[in-house]
């Protein structure tokens, strides 16, 4: 009798995480470089703005264990680079997203499966995070807490505030730090920092911010983590003008847009438009791109 037959599930997701950055141009508009997506990686840059650029950071590939999602790994194939699988994962979405009032199409998405479903964060588990608060200008205490209100009215998703970390910003973030957080995916790692921490934000850059994504073979992605790093000097310039708070809390938002999967369009009048005029907040493209990322697939596979 013939034994069972396994069908190789490896493991893929980004190492490092998709990368975004914000420019901060004249008269305290942040310039935010466009983005094209290439094959295994992302490179990001915009011929609009002279000097502004980026460079991937480059993708590696996950650990294979052969066996099915979710199920004790076969022979002596093991999970060694991902958490136990569904973690916190429950049967249904913790929240709904709120549907915007007004219809817009004036949204894109960074990544999409090839369903065409846009890539996002399962609905179905809280999206923990941890902020690195040390070097937060002051007035900022709830600049991020406010965000990521809005954020999770628009995706429905529910974010966990796990408290202070002294993790530091890494271009190689790890997704699964089991001796810093226990056995799940690493935190949303949100830091104020400087250029000489983060030597990615030198120059005119004001904040990067992304999330790593993660497959088995050929299946569906889904992010699972994230990290966020806002330039604290530049952030506390912007604070000490008028209309400063609004322009950093533009910022935040812009950023965590991309955390959850939104990449830039041409509409000036959205958040995710590659420049930041009058900080308004959210517009109708924003929301409707949100509340499709809200509706993300869950996956007790990962």
């Amino acid at each position: 009798m013939d034994g069972p037959e396994f069908r190789d599930r490896s493991p893929r997701h980004s190492r490092p995480r998709t990368t975004w950055r914000i420019f901060r141009g004249l008269a305290a508009a942040a310039v935010i470089a466009g983005a094209a997506f290439l094959a295994a990686g992302f490179i990001y840059g915009d011929p609009r703005f002279s000097g502004l650029f980026e460079v991937s950071r480059g993708t590696g590939p996950g650990t294979a264990m052969a066996g099915q999602p979710g199920q004790p790994a076969v022979a002596e194939s093991v999970r060694t680079d991902t958490p136990p699988p569904g973690v916190e994962e429950q049967d249904e979405p913790l929240g709904h997203p709120q549907k915007p009032d007004v219809a817009s199409e004036s949204y894109k998405f960074l990544a999409t499966n090839d369903d065409g479903t846009p890539v996002g964060y399962s609905p179905c588990r809280p999206l923990h995070y941890v902020v690195n608060a040390a070097l937060a200008p002051e007035g900022a205490e709830r600049l991020v807490e406010d965000a990521i209100s809005t954020i999770s009215r628009a995706t429905g998703i529910q974010f966990v505030d796990d408290g202070p970390t002294t993790e530091a910003p890494s271009q190689s973030r790890i997704p699964y730090q089991r001796d810093v957080y226990g056995e799940r995916w690493a935190p949303l790692l949100i830091a104020w920092t400087t250029p000489d921490q983060a030597p990615q934000l030198k120059g005119p850059v004001i904040g990067t911010g992304g999330s790593t994504h993660f497959s088995f073979g050929d299946g569906p992605k889904s992010f699972v983590t994230g990290s966020l790093e806002l330039d604290a000097p530049q952030i506390a310039e912007d604070l000490s003008q008028t209309d400063g708070s609004a322009y950093a809390t533009a910022v935040i938002l812009h950023e965590l847009g991309h955390v959850m999967g939104l990449e830039h369009v041409n509409d000036p009048v959205q958040l995710m438009y590659p420049e930041i005029g009058a900080p308004d907040g959210l517009a109708a493209g924003d929301l409707n791109g949100l509340y499709q990322l809200g509706k993300a697939q869950c996956r007790k596979d990962l």
